[in-house]
C-alpha cells in the first residue's frame, strides 16, 4: 500500500470515529431526558402488574401471636413439588403434590398460609438470593399466580429464616433487629406444653429457641422423603392431647400435618428452620450462605 492510499484510509477512519464520537456525545446529552421519560413508560406498564399481599416478617409473627390459627408455609421447594419437580430432601410424589396444592388454595379461615415474599421487591436480601428468586420467578410466576388468591393476605414463609438472607447479619443494626424479632417469636410457645415433629438425627442446638416452653416432647420422622411415612407420623401425632401446641419441622410433609391435624382440632405451626436460624444467628460470626443453610 502506497503512502498516499494509506493516508486516505487513515483520514477516512479518523473521520468515521469523529462522527461516531459526536453521535455518542449527542445521545449522552439526551440520556437524562430518556431517563425522565422512562418513569412514565414504566408507570403505564405497571398498571397491569399484580402482586400477592404478603405481611412482613414481624407482622407475620404477630398474626400467629394474635390468633389461635395453624400455619402452613410454602416456599420454592413446595412450589416445585406442586409443579411436578422433586427437591433435594423430598422426592416428587403425585399425591403429595396434589395435597400441597389443596392446602395452598384452602379457604379455611383457621389456617394461616405462608408464601415467600419474593414476588416483588428484593432489596432486603443479598445478591445471591436476589439472583435466585429472579430466575425462579421468571420461569414460574404465571404458574404460581394461577394458584394464589389475590384477595387474600398471606404471611411470609421466610419469617422462619429472619436475617439469614441479608448481606451481613453481624452488623449492630441487624443484631438489634434480630434480638427484637426472636424475643417476639419466643412468645408464641412461652410457658406452653409443646411437641416438635422433626426429622430423626437432625441437629441439636447450642441456643435452643424453645427453651422457654413449659415442656417439650418429640415425634420423629425421616430426615428425607418424610412423606413415605406420613400416615405413621400422623397416627402418632393424633395420640397427643389437643391442648399441646405442635411445632412441625419436617419439610413439605409438615404442611400436610398442619392441615390435617388442624382439621382434628389441634393447633400446628409449620415453622421449620426457625430453631436452626436462631441458633446460627446466635453462634456464627461469619457470613451465612443462604443456599447452604436451606439445603442442610
Amino acid at each position: 500500500m502506497g503512502m498516499s492510499l494509506f493516508g486516505k484510509n487513515f483520514l477516512r477512519l479518523f473521520k468515521f470515529d469523529l462522527k461516531a464520537h459526536h453521535k455518542a456525545v449527542r445521545e449522552f446529552k439526551d440520556f437524562p431526558r430518556w431517563l425522565d421519560n422512562l418513569k412514565y413508560e414504566i408507570a403505564d406498564e405497571i398498571r397491569t402488574v399484580r402482586l400477592p399481599k404478603v405481611l412482613n416478617q414481624f407482622d407475620s409473627v404477630k398474626a400467629i401471636l394474635d390468633s389461635n390459627k395453624s400455619v402452613a408455609r410454602f416456599g420454592d421447594g413446595e412450589f416445585n413439588l406442586i409443579l411436578g419437580n422433586g427437591i433435594g430432601f423430598q422426592e416428587y410424589d403425585a399425591e403429595l403434590s396434589r395435597r400441597l396444592r389443596e392446602i395452598l388454595m384452602t379457604k379455611d379461615e383457621g389456617m394461616l398460609i405462608g408464601i415467600s415474599n419474593r414476588f416483588g421487591r428484593l432489596d432486603d436480601v443479598d445478591a445471591q438470593v436476589r439472583a435466585y428468586w429472579r430466575g425462579f420467578m421468571s420461569h414460574h410466576r404465571q404458574e404460581l399466580y394461577a394458584l394464589l388468591d389475590f384477595s387474600k393476605t398471606y404471611i411470609d414463609t421466610c419469617m422462619t429464616a429472619h436475617s439469614i438472607e441479608v448481606d451481613d447479619h453481624t452488623t449492630a443494626e441487624c443484631r438489634e433487629d434480630t434480638e427484637k424479632y426472636y424475643a417476639l417469636v419466643r412468645q408464641i410457645w412461652e410457658g406452653k406444653d409443646i411437641t416438635i415433629i422433626k426429622g430423626a438425627g437432625t441437629e441439636k442446638f447450642t441456643h435452643d429457641i424453645y427453651d422457654n416452653a413449659k415442656s417439650i416432647s418429640y415425634i420423629y420422622g425421616p430426615k428425607a422423603n418424610a412423606f413415605r411415612e406420613y400416615d405413621k407420623i400422623l397416627a402418632e401425632a393424633l395420640k397427643l392431647p389437643k391442648d399441646r401446641l405442635i411445632i412441625a419441622a419436617l419439610g413439605p410433609t409438615a404442611k400436610l400435618l398442619a392441615y390435617d391435624l388442624h382439621k382434628q382440632g389441634y393447633r400446628v405451626l409449620d415453622i421449620g428452620h426457625m430453631g436452626k436460624a436462631y441458633d446460627w444467628l446466635k453462634t456464627h460470626e461469619g457470613k451465612i450462605v443462604a443456599g447452604q443453610f436451606f439445603a442442610a
